[in-house]
């Protein structure tokens, strides 16, 4: 099974919205400076929304022509496992 990486940052989102292009070509590519780009990405200042919202959607596309059956089978092994766990642990009622 493929593992899916999840940003969980803004330097994260950042770095994984562009890939493998280098920071100034993918700076362009939005009409920002380079500077600005390394800043964000290094999270020295916060990104403008619209830069992070065009970054949520390349991460999510991406996810969803590549790796959506990864996630679907992420959330099934976590379906499972609390199933599991229910099945192993006793109820014990209302806590007191």
């Amino acid at each position: 099974m493929v593992e899916a990486q999840f940003p969980t940052s803004q330097g994260d989102l950042l770095k994984a919205a562009r890939g493998r292009e280098t920071q100034a070509a993918f700076a362009e590519k939005l009409g920002i400076n380079k500077t600005s780009w390394s800043r964000y990405e290094n999270e020295k200042i916060g990104a403008p929304i619209d830069v992070l919202n065009y970054c949520l959607k390349a991460v999510a596309e991406r996810l969803q022509n590549g790796n959506l059956s990864a996630v679907e089978q992420a959330l099934d092994l976590v379906r499972r496992a609390a199933h599991t766990l229910e099945r192993a642990a006793p109820w014990s009622g209302c806590a007191e």
